[in-house]
């Protein structure tokens, strides 16, 4: 039976036509499956290079993260070595030598740059109103004159303290409270309690951003009732907002003079010849600072790393405590670099 099988096999013929379909079909499966595994292989290897990316690109931010931890640390020491030296002259004077310059210095193919600003040399906001709730007269009229010094009409003192006190009081013609911010879009409420960032004054019905801009180096956000007024880095519009009808040039000649003769006390201060005829209330004024900031930019790997931490330093012991990290603010290196 086998041979014929074999026999009748033998004499049929494959069409010709047949055959080129039938490899015409393989070469198709063959180019399919390449197509397929070239397009798999790409997918792969672009995946892989995201991650890859993604993955250096994170570990560049935390190591960069880390070395501005390391200078927030460095800052720490300074603070304290300088408490240390304070204490054995027993004189707490801080001025504008320890917070003039930056620091830049290469660190490990990285570049960090730091600076000290003493916040004590600027009004805080939230002194406005007193701890107990009570609005707080003198914070206001140095406030106003400092709004009039920089000649801005926004925002009127009264809907800062507005915003800090529970009440929903207005203060005045020129307050306002929940009632006129619940009327906009979005709507929202007073905070109802002393500013947590300078950056909510951004929320003050009628400020400008041109506004913030020119005040904002002249305030700051600290607690109420423990940030008195370093006169020692005060700058010249601080001075004009301390004492009455204050001139550019005196204001400018103190300055000056904290310079190169800080005042090692207030009564010192208080005596000094040009301060002579001045009108000036002498409270909630000193030579000594309690809280500083401390700037730091990292670059690494073309990737830039932003700290601000505010450091409380305790006059009585000279502990460091961390008040507030922020990583959102931009333009942090302001003062002229030098290197170590």
């Amino acid at each position: 039976m086998t041979s014929f099988r074999f026999e009748s096999l033998k004499g049929v013929r494959t069409s010709p036509s047949l055959g080129r379909k039938q490899s015409g079909v393989a070469l198709m499966i063959v180019i399919m499956v390449f197509a397929l595994v070239s397009i798999l292989a790409v997918g792969i290897y672009k995946r892989q290079k995201l991650f890859i990316y993604s993955s250096s690109n994170f570990l560049a931010s935390a190591q960069a993260y880390e070395y501005a931890l390391g200078s927030e640390t460095y800052a720490r020491r300074l603070l304290k070595a300088d408490w240390d030296e304070d204490k054995k002259d027993n004189k707490f004077i801080d001025d504008q030598e320890q917070v003039k310059s930056a620091l830049l210095l290469p660190v490990d193919n990285a570049i960090l740059e730091a600076q000290f600003n003493d916040v004590h040399g600027k009004l805080n906001l939230n002194d406005l109103v007193s701890v107990d709730g009570v609005p707080n007269q003198l914070m206001q009229v140095r406030f106003k004159r400092l709004l009039d010094r920089l000649a801005i009409e926004q925002p009127k003192f009264e809907r800062i303290q507005d915003w800090i006190d529970e009440n929903q009081e207005a203060t005045g013609i020129e307050g306002v409270e929940d009632g006129e911010y619940l009327g906009l879009n979005p709507p929202f409420r007073t905070g109802g309690q002393p500013f947590v960032h300078v950056s909510e004054l951004l929320l003050i019905e009628g400020l400008t951003q041109d506004d913030y801009e020119a005040i904002l180096p002249f305030i700051s956000v600290l607690p109420q009732g423990r940030a008195h007024i370093n006169v020692n880095t005060a700058s010249a519009e601080i001075f004009q907002s301390l004492i009455e009808d204050l001139p550019d040039n005196q204001a400018q000649d103190l300055v000056a003079q904290a310079e190169s003769k800080p005042w090692e006390s207030v009564q010192e201060f208080k005596t000094d010849p040009l301060l002579k005829g001045a009108k000036i209330d002498f409270n909630y004024l000193d030579v000594y600072s309690n809280f500083f900031e401390v700037a730091t930019r990292i670059t690494l790997s073309e990737r830039q790393v932003r700290l601000r931490s505010l450091l409380y330093r305790d006059k009585s012991d000279g502990s460091i405590s961390l008040v507030q990290r922020d990583q959102g603010q931009k333009y942090l290196i302001t003062k002229d670099q030098v290197g170590l």
